[in-house]
């Protein structure tokens, strides 16, 4: 019997999901920066986060989920690199959130995975 890959059309499995990508910004790259002057954070800050958040129909539901939620993707994102909140930015907005990070909101999820996803 043929092995069926789950690329072919019609075989992903449609996540009752919506993502939201999060890669830093400059400002945030400076950030690190300034606190450890003689490191070098470039490789570590290609990469994204994704974030599932409730399924939304559309990005207008999904920005007005980020507008409530944003500092809470901005605290955790921060914990991650130094859980001293003395050095952490205060008075943090929204405007602040998208000059330090870049996101895209995704409203269709698909998994290309058979096996049952894992939460940890």
């Amino acid at each position: 019997m043929k092995k069926i890959s789950m690329f072919e059309p019609g075989n992903l499995e449609f996540i009752n999901r919506t993502a939201l990508t999060l890669k830093p910004k400059q400002p945030f790259y400076d950030w690190l920066k300034n606190i450890e002057p003689d490191e070098d954070f470039s490789e570590s800050l290609q990469d994204c986060d994704v974030y599932l958040l409730p399924e939304y129909e559309d990005l207008k539901q999904m920005e007005s989920w980020l507008k409530k939620h944003f500092d809470k993707l901005f605290i955790e994102q921060l914990n991650n690199w130094y859980m001293d909140e003395t050095l952490w930015p205060q008075n943090r907005t929204l405007k602040m959130f998208k000059e330090w990070f870049e996101y895209t909101l995704s409203t269709m999820v698909w998994d290309t995975e058979t096996k049952p996803i894992e939460k940890e």
